[in-house]
């Protein structure tokens, strides 16, 4: 039971660990910045560590060997040239195959075989180097020096150095500026308290770790002017920090008790020594030698148990069917909610007021309640960005381009429902651009642009929706051609007037497609039917925007939810209709007046000094006409994407939170419903798609 919940934590930490090594890899090749190299090599150490802890044993001894691979290229022996990084992806996609694959359609024999190829290719790569390093001892060439050196800096500062004109934070920012602190421990045992504290009195000292490729003598320059009247010592540590393949967020019990002094140098290294000969406890052999006592022992690894607890406590997995069950359960108490409300309206004695007040506060816990299970659904939607980093890598490499990634907007939240249905159709745009809408680089050349192509990953918040942009620096799309395929296939008669949306929304029909062959990917067009037809099944809507030369971006709008909105319940006739709320830009009761009929654009409403066009509920749901004419009823004013509609309604009920349950495709084609809501009497309402009335 206990190997089954580490697989499971394993299984669930390595999805991410994979996708932040992929991601880093192809940062590498993009910078050439070698604190990508030590991100890798750690990545491969913590895989190699946690398969052999989870009982993958082929994945641990596969992944030791490529730990040994990238030990020598994060110390400068070998390069990471294309030919590794294409190894080390492939290694990637088997162990994730091997992990990840259902037990059905796992092929071990298949999996072995991978992993064969791949351990000859690195034990190649290792042959090698055993080469190298016999032909170094041969010739007796002088020890090569470590990229980075590590010192050891405590700084305790006078009490009264403000006085000075000297701020020590200044000076330590000095410090952090010449590399890295990869370790901070702040004294503020000296700190009196509250009554007794002197605001400009200095009372901490620091004790860090700096990382750096600079030599003492810089960091000695850094305190100059206050290392003779404050207690200043630098301490070269380097050799044990080289001597150690990664330095993990919790550090080991013999770092504790050398960081805290309970073992000297020496001391240290005599028991590493024999920990590596004998596999003892670290602690033990410190005991044992008499070096420290027990209760050493016994306060270090105190230390290091809050160490952890602090670091396993920064975050919490919670397994989403569990959050998913708690937001049904939070939909009915919704639907319980307004039925109770519509009751309490009915009541008119004197306790109406005590029960309305009641009222108002469950519905502020509601809220509270829904807003706070909501953030726990809502993720950065920057790691699913990052993912496409290979994908754009290994798609653009196999159509001879070169092509970088920029992403912004990364840390917009998104629902993870809503994440985990766009994969799909973010992949497919992207790899149109690729293939489709980024020339080659003999052709840009020829255009005056960079040989290397761009896309554009954007997200951000408006109008209470995500909207997700995917751009190219490409051709763009070329309206005629698309014209002229229109019409060869009969999807229009001419070409007479036909406005920019129109023509890039030919695009989205299925099976229309301007590419003059059929290759890997598709073209532009191919597929696009199914991207939308994905997003419209979210709530959502697509619309092209596009320059000759310039390039083409998909603007995406997704609601932030698929679960919960508010909106108004408005009354068509006999049936209840809902508008979400943040559509609604305001209604009206126009004048008679105020109703035009435009030739080809039938009737409008003059509001506010701008004509909009009306649309009868009644004549869209064929209801009966209960208002005859406009002015008889009310207007409500919709706006999306920049468009405005007014829909003609009977009267408006109220506004209502409500609990969105999909229809069945088989129920209603229209794209003006996009779902439905149970209402606190028992009856069910059709929520109007306000997009989807305003792009027919």
């Amino acid at each position: 039971m206990a190997e089954d919940a580490i697989r499971q934590v394993f299984l669930a930490e390595t999805k991410e660990l994979l996708e932040n090594l992929e991601n880093d890899i192809v940062r590498y090749e993009e910078t050439k910045d070698h604190e990508l190299i030590h991100s890798i090599f750690r990545y491969v150490h913590t895989l190699k560590g946690g398969s052999g802890m989870a009982g993958y044993e082929d994945v641990y001894q596969f992944t030791h060997a490529l730990e040994n691979v990238l030990d020598s290229v994060r110390n400068g022996v070998i390069p990471m040239n294309d030919l590794l990084a294409d190894i080390v992806f492939a290694s990637i996609d088997v162990i994730r195959l091997r992990l990840y694959s259902q037990e059905e359609t796992l092929n071990e024999s298949n999996i072995q075989e991978k992993f064969n190829l791949l351990t000859t290719k690195i034990s190649e790569i290792e042959s090698i180097l055993q080469k190298k390093e016999e032909s170094a001892i041969l010739e007796e060439k002088e020890e090569i020096q470590p990229i980075y050196n590590f010192f050891r800096v405590k700084a305790k500062f006078r009490e009264d150095i403000f006085k000075s004109g000297i701020d020590p934070l200044i000076i330590m920012e000095d410090l952090a500026s010449l590399g890295i602190i990869t370790e901070l421990r702040v004294n503020r045992s000296e700190v009196p308290l509250l009554d007794n504290l002197d605001p400009e009195k200095c009372y901490l000292s620091w004790d860090v770790i700096l990382k750096t490729k600079s030599k003492e003598e810089a960091l000695d320059d850094v305190f100059i002017f206050v290392r003779d009247d404050n207690d200043i010592t630098i301490t070269n540590v380097t050799r044990n920090y080289v001597a150690q393949p990664v330095i993990e967020d919790v550090p080991k019990l013999g770092e504790l008790l050398l960081s805290k002094g309970m073992l000297t140098e020496k001391e240290y290294e005599d028991v590493l020594s024999e920990h590596e000969k004998t596999k003892k406890k670290v602690g033990e052999i410190a005991i044992t030698k008499g070096y420290i006592e027990e209760n050493d022992v016994t306060l270090a690894l105190k230390e290091q148990e809050n160490i952890k607890k602090h670091i396993s406590t920064s975050t919490l997995r919670v397994d989403a069917k569990k959050v998913d069950n708690i937001m049904n359960l939070l939909g009915e108490m919704v639907i319980g909610f307004s039925g109770i409300k519509r009751i309490a309206e009915e009541i008119e004695d004197e306790k109406a007021y005590r029960l309305n007040n009641a009222l108002y506060s469950v519905d502020r816990i509601i809220r509270e309640f829904q807003e706070h299970l909501m953030r726990i659904r809502m993720v950065p939607i920057g790691p699913v960005f990052e993912q496409y980093r290979r994908f754009i890598r290994d798609t653009a490499k196999a159509h001879g381009k070169t092509i970088h990634l920029e992403i912004a907007g990364g840390d917009t939240e998104i629902d993870k429902t809503v994440i985990e249905r766009i994969n799909d159709p973010l992949k497919h745009l992207i790899r149109n651009a690729i293939d489709h809408g980024i020339e080659s680089p003999q052709e840009r050349e020829a255009k005056g642009k960079p040989r290397e192509g761009k896309i554009l990953l954007k997200a951000y918040h408006q109008e209470g929706n995500i909207f997700i942009e995917v751009g190219d620096d490409g051709a763009g799309i070329d309206k005629q051609k698309v014209l002229q395929k229109a019409i060869a296939t009969g999807v229009i008669n001419n070409t007479e007037d036909v406005p920019d949306a129109k023509i890039y929304e030919l695009l989205f029909a299925p099976g229309f497609s301007t590419a003059q062959a059929v290759g890997d990917l598709s073209g532009r067009g191919v597929g696009l039917d199914v991207v939308k037809t994905n997003i419209e099944a979210l709530r959502g809507s697509v619309d092209i925007q596009s320059q000759p030369d310039a390039g083409t971006t998909f603007i995406i709008k997704l609601p932030l939810t698929l679960a919960i909105i508010d909106g108004m319940l408005v009354k068509v006739a006999h049936e209840t209709f809902i508008i979400p709320i943040l559509s609604i830009v305001e209604s009206v009761k126009p004048a008679k007046n105020d109703i035009k009929t435009i030739e080809n654009k039938g009737l409008v409403v003059h509001v506010r000094g701008e004509y909009v066009p009306l649309l009868k509920l009644h004549d869209e749901f064929k209801l009966p006409q209960t208002v005859e004419n406009p002015w008889d009823g009310l207007v409500v004013i919709v706006e999306s994407q920049g468009k405005s509609l007014g829909l003609v309604v009977d009267e408006l009920i109220g506004q209502q939170q409500i609990v969105i349950k999909s229809l069945d495709r088989e129920i209603t084609t229209s794209k003006a419903i996009s779902g439905a809501a149970i209402l606190g009497d028992g009856t069910i309402a059709l929520i109007i798609d306000v997009h989807g009335f305003i792009s027919a």
